[in-house]
């Protein structure tokens, strides 16, 4: 059974090579696609520095 959409904005960036490369290599070891990868780091990291907004959103 197929997963329901949610609800998204797109983002697009430029990132620095070697930056990028290790994302890649995380991203491959871990099984997972860049943007799982960089909305769970990104999500760790603001809700370690901002408790109260993030427990609104999930992730």
């Amino acid at each position: 059974m197929a997963r329901p959409k949610k609800d998204y904005k797109p983002l697009n960036i430029k990132m620095d090579a070697e930056l990028y490369d290790l994302l890649s290599d995380y991203c491959e070891e871990k099984g997972q696609t860049k943007t799982m990868a960089i909305e769970r780091i990104i999500g760790q990291f603001l809700s370690e520095h901002n408790d109260e907004k993030m427990k609104k959103v999930s992730i």
